[in-house]
């Protein structure tokens, strides 16, 4: 069977990045065609990234997704943080890069800031399955801008981060309450003076998502794929049933392609 490593939807194709006893590889989830993974209750640990590679777990770790010798290892804090203590390199080839502040929204209600490199900010904000972003701030390099994240995050009640649970139960919302919401957050930064005055550019991503009402939650993958939402696989079940999958959930797990039912 197949080692689930990693989902990812930022490019358009939802994909399942898996470990083989060949090496890494990715099983994609094309939309409009019907697919069925049959999963194994067992997870082992996905190992970690290193600046060149995906490495395997070095202890064989069973029952976790990642263990904490591997977290250690992954290069993940250097740009969630900031933290570059590990991989001094990362940090030489980081202040030549430009980074951004920005505000992510998550249906009607959830405004999250955070820092990503500019160059990724679109694919960012489709990772993770937001409905509205806004770049508000940016610089060469990293020094500051995560103490900037914080210091808006608590200024502004912002959210760090965004649980799966809260993006599952907005799969449904009213988009032009959403909308108002996010540019009303927006202007309240740029009105406030703590950051340089910037044009805002909403970016809205509703046409990179598939639609669909009101989705049953899904432990499994059979059906006819319509897309992805973020790290949330929304698919077409038997009768019609529109479903959506927690992919985050299977990250660890085994996992094999069987030919679909339907």
């Amino acid at each position: 069977m197949l080692h689930f490593i990693r989902f990812f939807s930022g490019g358009g194709k939802p994909t399942i990045l898996f470990r083989s006893a060949e090496g890494l590889g990715g099983h994609e989830l094309e939309a409009g065609k019907r697919h069925r993974l049959a999963f194994s209750d067992k997870r082992a640990c996905v190992g970690f990234r290193s600046p060149s590679s995906l490495a395997p777990c070095p202890n064989h770790a069973v029952n976790v997704k990642q263990c904490p010798a591997c977290a250690l290892l992954d290069i993940s804090k250097a740009y969630t943080v900031g933290d570059f203590t590990g991989h001094p390199e990362l940090y030489e080839k980081a202040k030549e890069e430009e980074y951004c502040l920005y505000l992510a929204g998550f249906g009607e209600d959830i405004i999250k800031c955070g820092v990503t490199r500019a160059e990724r900010f679109e694919e960012r904000m489709r990772e993770q399955g937001a409905d509205f972003g806004c770049m508000i701030a940016s610089q060469k390099g990293p020094d500051g801008i995560y103490g900037a994240e914080a210091a808006i995050q608590a200024r502004f009640n912002f959210a760090n981060s965004v649980r799966m649970e809260q993006k599952m139960r907005r799969l449904d919302f009213d988009a032009n309450l959403a909308r108002e919401n996010f540019k009303a957050a927006v202007e309240m930064v740029r009105g406030s003076g703590c950051l340089p005055d910037f044009s805002p550019k909403i970016l809205e991503l509703s046409a990179f998502y598939p639609r669909a009402s009101c989705p049953q939650r899904a432990g499994f993958v059979d059906g006819k794929i319509l897309g992805a939402k973020g790290e949330i696989l929304l698919f077409e079940a038997e009768g019609g049933r529109q479903m959506a999958a927690n992919m985050r959930q299977m990250i660890g797990l085994f996992f094999e392609p069987k030919e679909p039912y339907l």
